[in-house]
């Protein structure tokens, strides 16, 4: 009579979420140690499984550990580039890219459920004169500090972008006019001007706005050259009145 052989049966729990797919991410490591443990469990000798199975297992398990180290890894380089990708460089705020990535998402929200917000765009009067009289260094100095001043004027629901050189921007999300005008009288008491110390040396810097506010029929490229024209005729304003003075 030929000899039978025992079959050891090892059930493995599985997750699921979403609509229903596996997890991935995460699950490699409890999958292996689940089936090392149904292995102890079982209560029967070493030999009764095929030869090395057990030492295979654990051996899985510490290859199972180390992978999803070296992903949880991969994970955050690719989180820091996409960081990196949408981040200013020298002031830290969402560059040009990030901020018009955020408000195409605003203005998504506009038109889907009739969000309305504001748009300022700041440019710096006259700072070509920092550069020249200051140098380059103290120029990016003053560069940092608008953008602190900005980043500390507005919600932490609303972004700051430096859109290049000396033109920042800001969007305030899911307010009215009416709801934005105390955060734009801040910014422009901050920027009217700005009296930076910068080693001893003191900059007064002032900025034009240009405002405009958006709603469910608007476009991100329509709206920022309104914003971008707003800012000019504010600046020719300010120009104007100082050669009268």
């Amino acid at each position: 009579m030929p000899s039978r052989t025992n079959t050891v049966k090892i059930h493995l729990p599985t997750r699921k979420s979403g609509r229903g797919a596996p997890q991935r991410r995460g699950e490699l490591v409890p999958a292996v140690a689940t089936l090392v443990e149904c292995l102890r469990q079982t209560g029967l000798p070493r030999g009764a499984f095929a030869p090395g199975t057990e030492d295979a297992a654990e051996h899985a398990l510490t290859a199972a550990v180390g992978a999803e180290r070296r992903i949880a890894d991969l994970h955050r380089r690719i989180s820091d580039l996409e960081r990196a990708v949408i981040t200013d460089e020298l002031t830290g705020l969402l560059n040009r890219r990030g901020f018009e990535a955020e408000l195409g998402h605003a203005l998504a929200l506009a038109r889907r459920y009739g969000e309305p917000g504001v748009l300022v765009y700041v440019d710096l009067d006259g700072f070509k004169l920092v550069n020249d009289t200051y140098g380059h260094p103290a120029g990016d100095e003053v560069l940092r500090r608008v953008a602190r001043l900005l980043s500390g004027a507005v919600r932490t629901t609303d972004f700051v972008g430096r859109l290049g050189g000396d033109e920042f921007a800001v969007l305030l999300v899911r307010t009215s006019w009416t709801g934005a005008l105390t955060r734009l009288r801040a910014i422009r008491r901050l920027l009217d001007p700005a009296v930076i110390d910068i080693g001893g040396r003191t900059i007064a810097v002032r900025a034009s706005l240009g405002v405009q506010t958006y709603g469910s029929d608007d476009e991100g490229v329509q709206l920022m050259g309104r914003a971008d024209r707003a800012m000019y005729a504010a600046k020719r304003t300010r120009t104007a009145r100082s050669s009268a003075i």
